[in-house]
């Protein structure tokens, strides 16, 4: 994933996105003192400051395995695994902005996430690009070897999975697919 968050964030200070080794140190200290104290700098590979300021303190931090976020102070920072992601779309707010919407599989449920790009919008399509790499390029479990000659059905559900949430499948066409393999 290192490469691929080298290839798709830019370093560009005026949307808030630094890549290694460009990442003031202050804004690195300062976001992960406020919300991801528990990371190491060294594994940091990119950050997203959301803030109006500059601060730092909002935003994400983009690690080889998973990235943390938090989009404000009354927030509880966020952890998503990369391999979690089962899509990725990017929304307009209302009075301006953006937001990113990542939707996760968690245990047996589907539960989305938002990243917010209100101060900083121009970064959202270089987050949304990055996640949606991410979401086509994650290994996938192997087929389950016992089923020697049968259609493995949890492979066909997660490629269904990956063109619904690139926009290319609707829900009811998964549905029915899914349906004739019974």
């Amino acid at each position: 994933m290192t490469d691929l968050l080298r290839e798709y964030l830019p370093t560009a200070p005026d949307l808030g996105l630094y890549v290694t080794p460009d990442i003031p140190a202050s804004k690195l200290r300062a976001a992960l003192a406020d919300y991801a104290p528990e990371v190491d700098p060294a594994d940091v590979v990119a950050l997203f400051n959301a803030t109006r300021l500059g601060s730092a303190k909002d935003g994400a931090v983009f690690l080889a395995d998973r990235f943390i976020f938090q989009n404000n102070d009354l927030q509880a920072a966020r952890t998503v695994r990369y391999g979690d992601i089962v899509g990725v779309r990017a929304k307009r707010k209302l009075l301006g902005g953006k937001e990113v919407l990542v939707d996760l599989n968690r245990a047996r449920a589907t539960v989305t996430e938002t990243l917010d790009f209100s101060a900083q919008a121009g970064a959202a399509e270089y987050v949304e690009r990055f996640l949606q790499q991410v979401l086509v390029a994650a290994p996938r479990p192997a087929p389950d070897p016992t089923a020697e000659g049968a259609t493995d059905r949890r492979a066909v559900e997660e490629a269904l999975d990956r063109l619904v949430a690139l926009g290319r499948l609707s829900g009811a066409d998964r549905q029915r697919m899914l349906d004739a393999l019974a």
